[in-house]
């Protein structure tokens, strides 16, 4: 049965590709675990927090797996007494950068996530706790400008790797829209003024969650909380290289903390892809998870969601949340090789066929919104072990 679904997903994946449905440039896991530990700071490396387990990294590489997004707390990455700006721990950035130039050197994409819910000086209670960036009536909280100043330092550092992707900032929820278009905008421009030319994405309101880009999503009514869709298009990108960050999860309150999944996606997805197309966006599902496979109705809503994505021209590509080296053997959604609760599940009868049916997917050249690859001529003639360790001027 479980082989005979699984053959299925392999053929409806390579009969889009070969019916030339949207290529899905990014595909892979999110690696949790640089977040962790949110009440301490700074944290113990290995204990509070860790990015990546490099066993787990070569694994999902060696599936074909082509991208891994990493999140990163903002206190840890600039330390409370300094505030959020230029000045980091390099303790910290330096357990990241190696995380990120292990995936990049073997040719791998990495998102860099920013896991702070748009807040910053409290992350002890995440998703709610901290000052909202931005916020002028909060003394406490870090501006826009501290928030631009910190995109500046962190893609100056990572301007001549051609493999990383900007996260601007994970599930903004419960704020103005007005202020999250503000905050977006300093942060693209701001890292943009460095000359990085590498993919920025961009989140929205109501923790950035696709099946309600279109809606009003704060819990307070009173709240200046637009929907994304009538916001962001005034985003703009000097750069030309940006896409929208969404999520979606499948349970019955899209929250993903339940095991038990409904049949609403991929339905769901289909009013903010229209509104993809009508704008010219293309988005990145870059957090979405389901119980386990072995559910019938998990494995056909992730099925049923993978196979929109693909035959859509506005998805780019997936990050499945999530793999992790600190997740132990507990959590429900966890892919992480060895002992996660759905390492043998969803990842080998979902996730790795649809992976398997995109090959190749190592690329050279800056990571990009486009479906041509800058620099994709250069690694047919040079070969794919002639991109590894490519370096962009600057």
């Amino acid at each position: 049965m479980i082989a005979k679904a699984v053959f299925g997903v392999i053929a409806t994946a390579a009969l889009l590709v070969s019916q030339g449905a949207t290529e899905i440039l990014y595909a892979g896991v999110n690696s949790a675990g640089g977040e962790f530990a949110q009440q301490n700071l700074p944290g113990a490396f290995g204990i509070d927090y860790q990015f990546i387990n490099e066993t787990s990294i070569d694994f999902f590489l060696r599936a074909g797996v082509n991208t891994i997004r990493i999140p990163f707390l903002l206190e840890r990455m600039c330390p409370l007494a300094t505030g959020l700006g230029s000045t980091f721990n390099e303790t910290y950035f330096s357990e990241f950068k190696n995380a990120v130039n292990y995936i990049t050197a073997k040719g791998g994409y990495v998102v860099l996530d920013a896991h702070n819910y748009m807040r910053y000086n409290d992350p002890s209670s995440q998703p709610s706790s901290g000052s909202i960036i931005g916020n002028t009536s909060d003394p406490k909280a870090a501006t826009t400008s501290n928030l631009a100043t910190f995109w500046t330092a962190l893609s100056t550092r990572f301007i001549t790797n051609p493999n990383v992707i900007y996260g601007i900032m994970n599930e903004p929820h419960d704020m103005p829209t007005s202020l999250i278009l503000q905050n977006n905008q300093a942060a693209i421009n701001a890292i943009r003024t460095t000359g990085a030319r590498q993919l920025i994405l961009v989140p929205g309101n109501g923790f950035s969650g696709a099946q309600r880009w279109l809606n009003r999503t704060c819990s307070n009514s009173t709240a200046d909380c637009a929907p994304n869709g009538d916001v962001l298009t005034q985003i703009t990108d000097p750069g030309k290289n940006f896409a929208f960050d969404m999520h979606l999860y499948f349970d019955n309150d899209t929250s993903g903390t339940h095991e038990a999944c409904t049949l609403a996606a991929p339905s769901n997805l289909r009013p903010v892809t229209t509104w993809l197309q009508q704008h010219n966006y293309t988005a990145f599902l870059s957090e979405f998870g389901a119980g386990s496979s072995a559910d019938p109705t998990c494995a056909k809503t992730l099925n049923d969601t993978l196979g929109f994505l693909e035959g859509s021209d506005r998805w780019i590509g997936w990050t499945y949340w999530a793999a992790g080296p600190l997740w132990g053997n507990e959590y429900f959604l966890s892919v992480e090789p060895g002992e996660g609760k759905q390492a043998n599940s969803t990842w080998p009868d979902v996730l790795a066929p649809r992976v398997k049916a995109y090959q190749p997917m190592v690329r050279c050249g800056v990571s990009t919104s486009v479906g041509e690859m800058a620099g994709e001529g250069a690694r047919r003639e040079r070969g794919e072990q002639g991109c590894l360790g490519l370096k962009l001027p600057g």
